[in-house]
């Protein structure tokens, strides 16, 4: 998947990335300097987007599937009531994917033994994880050549991309162009040879320059709204790009 290209120049491209967002970490920072109810509302996003890639990591370090549960759902627990990001800041801005790592291995190091089952939902605010798709999915996904720090780091980019293309589906649904979504997304992320495409305009009723044209600004599209979801997990624009391209090495290895 090619990632780079244009990456860098997404913001100036007019589509979804049109400056850098003023909201980066804003989920931590809504956690931290928000009131109750907006950090509750926070934590339960940032829950929703980095759970999985957490609970992989603490089963590949050596916990059982529900061991790993626990220390997923009171490592946000502990970041709500402890107000750890009121206390963000300086050098620990950054990238969200790393400091969340760095976190929580200094949380199983300190608290997983200390865990119970009677703490299990029990917290400051009701986190709901889908614990059964998430053994499901670490048991298809395991591989014992893995670190669990690669994990980590997998899980973390195939997520994000999975966002951004429930992104960009939903927004050709909404401008009416679903369809051609449709038509075209088995491409997004592959060349078309030339067969191809003049077998796909065939298809749609259009010209093989036509379905060109369409695929370009499908591929552009999705890098702007990629570019966008990187850029609200890091501190400044100049990470950005860095981080769009540990994503592609991460999702090549």
């Amino acid at each position: 998947m090619d990632l780079d290209s244009e990456s860098d120049q997404a913001a100036k491209s007019g589509g979804a990335a049109s400056a850098f967002p003023q909201t980066r970490w804003s989920l931590l920072l809504a956690v931290g300097a928000g009131g109750e109810k907006d950090r509750e509302t926070a934590l339960a996003e940032l829950c929703r987007q980095y759970w999985y890639p957490l609970y992989a990591y603490a089963r590949r370090r050596g916990l059982s599937a529900e061991d790993a549960q626990d220390a997923t759902q009171s490592f946000f627990e502990h970041l709500l009531s402890a107000q750890v990001f009121q206390r963000v800041g300086g050098k620990e801005l950054g990238r969200l994917r790393s400091y969340l790592l760095t976190a929580m291995q200094r949380w199983l190091m300190k608290e997983h033994r200390k865990r119970s089952a009677q703490k299990r939902g029990g917290g400051v605010v009701d986190i709901r994880l889908n614990e059964g798709e998430g053994e499901q999915r670490y048991l298809r996904e395991m591989s014992h050549e893995e670190t669990p720090e690669a994990l980590y780091e997998r899980r973390w980019a195939l997520d994000i991309i999975e966002q951004a293309l429930a992104v960009l589906e939903a927004d050709y649904e909404r401008s009416g162009k679903g369809g051609l979504h449709a038509a075209l997304s088995p491409w997004l992320t592959r060349s078309a040879d030339l067969g191809e495409l003049t077998q796909l305009a065939e298809t749609m009723g259009l010209t093989a320059g036509h379905v060109r044209v369409h695929l370009h600004r499908l591929k552009k599209h999705f890098r702007a709204v990629l570019w966008d979801l990187v850029a609200a997990t890091v501190a400044t624009e100049e990470e950005v790009a860095e981080e769009m391209r540990h994503l592609q090495s991460v999702l090549t290895r």
